[in-house]
């Protein structure tokens, strides 16, 4: 197998119990089955190689893939209303293509690294090793049983039937209704939340204002608990016999019934460290076929990705437009993917040409490809790659930031090879990779470059300027910035006194800041 499925060994265990199941464990009991889940997640993901994810069958995957050549990527493209430059920004709201990750089982084993020094950890080392086990119980408590993601409880707001079933403004009297009324509440029941008293908007994953949802005081606990009709499943996630005087009890109503995941798989992505991501395949196909457009009517279009990554951008030019050949080179050194003389780039190439609408017969061919286990650094002395020399019409990849993903623990890693300092790698693997690229773009070529600054013990590295820098000594010209908007993250969007974003590259659509990466675009002149 070369890719994992839909993870049927967790979501069919025994670890996967009901919401209201962990409502009713006291704090022992909940602890132990933290301990549990962890084991199962690493046995599964060490023993059936699927990391703690959802993952889908081949059916759904090929279902997905079908829709991508045709996909309408034109309305990708936004204009940054803080600039004068149109159609500069690109917002993919499409889905389509994430299934790629499903060949790259070790994505969730890559450490982040927030400093110089490679000591980061992998989202792996949180289940596997046991000093981060506190830590899970914690994060554990928030995300499932607290259900900090709203995924399956969410605020009961004032005389709304959608979230209450019933219209009703007294959060006391709702609840006394939901444990008397079985015949509108008889397969829901209540949780209460504990929270600072605010006003205006909450800062959690469910934007909602204070005024508007259904809140108890202090006293009104206490009385309900007097009056028998608080249990402990209500209150689990607090501790009702020492309530600070600065909280409110916000009352959240869920459908009994609901297991823990594959909803809950959404907690380990976003809620304890960020992970390698994929460099999203619709993004990557609106790159390819925008600026192959030019080049279309040539025999065959070589492009150039000089960091693989995680098949994003390789699916992306398998489904790029039909009216085009397109020839993909990709360079990747991590030995994790590849094996058996194969690599995992050519499994996800193979199956969208021989499972999707395009290895139905009816196409003359399909777009090809040509992998090198090399980095980007040192792939210009291979004999096979000089071949393409001054024929490349597109290089378009995200490189490394620094040693931000430690990709692998292999010494061909750029952060482990050039790593001992952000300018020892800027020199020993950013200039290279970037000269190699100049030199084998046919006149006319592009250089499309998704790279950001980071932050390394509060300074940001230079990465967009250094790179800018390194294109232009090399004859490249700058054309222009696109800009990616990001996926909305929580705690991401955290706004000044002025209201504008304190993250360092923001735009605004329809009149919405956003967060976004910049896309370089530059052009061989000479």
């Amino acid at each position: 197998m070369t890719h994992y499925g839909k993870n049927t060994h967790l979501i069919d265990s025994d670890i996967n119990v009901l919401f209201e199941e962990l409502l009713e464990m006291n704090p022992d009991q909940f602890e132990r089955w933290v301990i549990d889940l962890r084991k199962s997640v690493v046995d599964i993901w060490d023993n059936e190689n699927v990391p703690p994810r959802r993952g889908k069958e081949d059916r759904e995957i090929i279902d997905q893939w079908n829709k991508m050549c045709s996909y309408p990527i034109h309305k990708f493209t936004f204009t940054d209303e803080l600039s004068d430059i149109e159609d500069d920004v690109i917002v993919n709201t499409s889905k389509l293509g994430v299934e790629a990750d499903q060949w790259f089982p070790n994505m969730y084993k890559v450490r982040i690294n927030y400093t110089e020094k490679d000591t980061g950890y992998s989202i792996y080392d949180l289940f596997a090793d046991d000093k981060f086990k506190d830590r899970m119980v914690k994060g554990c408590n928030r995300h499932f049983k607290r259900d900090s993601m709203y995924l399956h409880a969410p605020s009961c707001i004032k005389n709304n039937k959608k979230t209450s079933l019933i219209d009703c403004e007294d959060a006391a009297e709702y609840v006394r209704t939901v444990k008397s009324n079985r015949e509108i509440f008889g397969n829901h029941d209540f949780m209460l939340e504990q929270v600072k008293i605010k006003e205006g908007m909450n800062s959690g994953y469910n934007q909602v204002d204070h005024s508007n949802i259904l809140q108890l005081t202090k006293e009104q606990v206490v009385s309900l608990k007097q009056d028998g009709i608080l249990e402990y499943r209500h209150h689990s996630t607090f501790d009702i016999d020492d309530m600070p005087d600065d909280r409110v009890y916000s009352v959240r109503l869920y459908k009994k019934g609901n297991r823990i995941f594959p909803k809950g798989f959404a907690a380990f992505r976003i809620g304890y460290i960020q992970p390698a991501v994929n460099f999203p395949p619709m993004t990557a196909k609106y790159i390819w076929d925008r600026y192959t457009e030019e080049f279309k009517d040539d025999e065959v279009i070589k492009i150039y990705d000089p960091s693989a990554g995680w098949g994003g951008r390789i699916l992306g030019a398998m489904s790029a437009k039909d009216d085009r050949k397109i020839h993909y080179i990709g360079t990747d050194p991590n030995p994790d993917n590849f094996y058996d003389d194969r690599s995992k780039y050519a499994d996800i190439a193979d199956f969208y040409n021989t499972k999707t609408y395009r290895g139905s017969g009816l196409f003359p061919d399909t777009n090809t490809y040509e992998i090198y286990q090399l980095g980007s650094e040192v792939i210009q002395h291979d004999p096979e790659f000089q071949k393409h020399k001054g024929e490349i019409s597109v290089a378009f990849t995200s490189p490394p930031y620094f040693n931000r993903e430690a990709y692998s623990e292999d010494e061909n890693q750029s952060y482990k090879k050039h790593g001992s300092s952000y300018e020892s790698w800027r020199d020993g693997f950013l200039q290279p990779t970037i000269e190699t690229i100049a030199e084998w773009l046919r006149p006319n070529g592009y250089m499309i470059w998704n790279i950001a600054d980071i932050l390394n013990r509060g300074n940001y590295l230079p990465l967009e300027q250094d790179s800018i820098n390194i294109a232009e000594q090399n004859g490249l010209k700058y054309l222009y910035t696109l800009k990616m908007r990001m996926e909305g993250m929580p705690g991401q969007n955290r706004v000044g006194e002025d209201g504008k974003p304190l993250c360092k590259n923001y735009c605004q659509v329809n009149g919405e800041y956003q967060k976004h990466e910049p896309i370089f675009v530059f052009k061989k002149v000479r």
